[in-house]
């Protein structure tokens, strides 16, 4: 096992892949200390990069700038063949004509390791992985998340110093992936083996990793624990990216510790940032506006209810607001297509709301906001108010 190092890496790619043509900057000088033993998720969404860091640390990519450090050993020029590290990927990546027990003894027999070895080898990480009566079985006559997990076994057996992991549970369907959510994270609790793991999903990424790096269009923008990225993050586009449903934002004007929006006069008193009073960003997220039941005493806002989604447990309410909707600035055309796809006159706000809660849409209901966990943010800059 080892810590992994991304020491200020870039990635430009050309256009004919020969230093000509339009050049297209994928990684953004990207500085990252990934510690022994700690499971780390890189999440975005597509196109952010996330996918070309963990080829740049596996060396199916040279980064352009920058170095990469397995402990204290430079591999930035050194082949993937010799770094010692282990790839599973989306597409499972087995030998269709192989037996399971092939598949899993096959990095071995490529070492010339002892047969006596390789047999212990594999019965012990069939026995881990649940795969012992599989073991004479070939890929197509097992489901996904066998396959899966025979892909995982095949990582297993090197002993690798870290684990690589591209999207590995995007091909099972969602009762699935939660089974392997639970294995993976057993998993490496019992080996302890570093781990970066590259996904889109946030629940994936919040459920799995000890910290979560976020990245957008190249540039780390976050990293930290789940529970900071949810409660403090840094940014309007972290704000949104972490999160379901996505954390409500509004143009709001501070002025003598009162907020005012959408005609709405909001008291937050000491929960209001630090400084002269200004114009913000007010981020609510839907967990925090309750019914005024639940928290006596607090500010509440009108809400007429446009759309009501029963999810079992919670209830999804969305309401709008007579305000501008927010958005995180916009810096690419996919980015800016899908914002025009969406736009409205009218900020939309999601009250997540237990269940039994008795609503339906045209109801029109007071929501209370918990003011100490409202979130700041520059209106410009897009930066998280300081000290709150």
């Amino acid at each position: 096992m080892a810590s992994i190092t991304l020491d200020h890496v870039s990635k430009v790619f050309d256009q004919d892949g020969r230093g000509r043509g339009q050049r297209t900057l994928a990684v953004d000088d990207v500085h990252l200390e990934i510690a022994d033993g700690e499971f780390l998720v890189l999440v975005g969404p597509s196109g952010c990069g996330k996918s070309t860091l963990l080829r740049i640390i596996a060396g199916l990519e040279r980064a352009t700038e920058g170095g990469v450090y397995l402990g204290d050993r430079d591999i930035t020029y050194v082949p993937p063949r010799d770094r010692n590290l282990a790839m599973v990927f989306q597409n499972y990546a087995l030998y269709p004509h192989m037996t399971v027990r092939r598949n899993l003894a096959f990095s071995l027999r490529l070492r010339k390791a002892p047969k006596a070895q390789i047999d212990a080898t594999v019965d012990r990480v069939a026995s881990m992985l649940g795969l012992e009566e599989l073991l004479d079985r070939k890929p197509g006559q097992l489901s996904g998340g066998q396959r899966q997990r025979v892909a995982m076994g095949r990582a297993l057996v090197r002993e690798p110093a870290a684990f690589l992991m591209d999207e590995p549970l995007s091909n099972l369907d969602a009762k699935l992936r939660v089974t392997m959510r639970a294995e993976l994270a057993d998993l490496h609790q019992r080996t302890g083996t570093t781990t970066v793991y590259v996904t889109h999903d946030q629940i994936e990424a919040m459920t799995l990793g000890h910290r979560v790096a976020v990245l957008r269009n190249g540039v780390l923008q976050q990293c930290d624990s789940p529970p900071v990225l949810f409660h403090r993050p840094a940014n309007l586009f972290c704000a949104t990216f972490i999160g379901s449903p996505e954390m409500n934002l509004v143009g709001a004007s501070l002025r003598s510790g009162v907020a005012e929006f959408a005609g709405v006069r909001l008291p937050i008193g000491s929960a209001a940032p630090a400084g002269p009073d200004r114009d913000w960003v007010l981020g609510v997220r839907p967990t925090d506006l309750v019914l005024p039941v639940g928290a006596p005493g607090a500010p509440t806002i009108p809400a007429r209810i446009d759309l009501v989604e029963h999810l079992g447990a919670q209830v999804h309410v969305t309401f709008s607001l007579d305000a501008p909707p927010v958005h995180p600035d916009v810096t690419s055309e996919d980015e800016e297509l899908e914002v025009a796809a969406t736009r409205s006159d009218r900020a939309v706000w999601t009250a997540e709301l237990p269940d039994g809660t008795g609503v339906a849409v045209g109801d029109e209901l007071d929501l209370a906001i918990v003011v100490e966990r409202l979130h700041w943010f520059d209106p410009v800059t897009g930066e998280r108010a300081a000290g709150v």
